[in-house]
């Protein structure tokens, strides 16, 4: 009985939790203007990291995080995006960014989660 009680109240506890998620925007057309190579700098908050500059404004959702509107970044461990955005750069290739804000965002500018090489 006792059991059966307490699995009642963990289905309850589970039916009425308020979900958290995070939320992904998804950048699309995009057309990268400059890359910038970050090593160590200043501290430790821009260390090692790739910026993509675009040639058009970021728009951002109301209430993201993300509010600088001409560049992400990526961080030195996501070698696959760092070489996919050089393929992108180097071709002329447009690109379509996503950012999730519950990655670290830097002066506004937010991390990418991946990226997309569009044809």
């Amino acid at each position: 009985m006792k059991w059966i009680r307490l699995a009642f109240y963990m289905q309850l506890l589970v039916i009425t939790s308020t979900p958290c998620y995070a939320t992904n925007y998804n950048l699309t057309d995009l057309t990268i203007k400059k890359l910038r190579s970050v090593g160590d700098y200043q501290g430790t908050t821009y260390d090692n990291t790739l910026e993509l500059w675009f040639t058009t404004p970021l728009e951002w959702p109301v209430g993201s995080g993300c509010t600088t509107t001409y560049r992400v970044f990526i961080d030195k461990q996501h070698t696959h995006i760092i070489s996919a955005a050089y393929l992108a750069f180097s071709t002329g290739k447009k690109v379509l960014v996503n950012v999730d804000n519950t990655l670290p965002i830097r002066a506004g500018a937010c991390e990418v989660s991946f990226m997309d090489v569009l044809l």
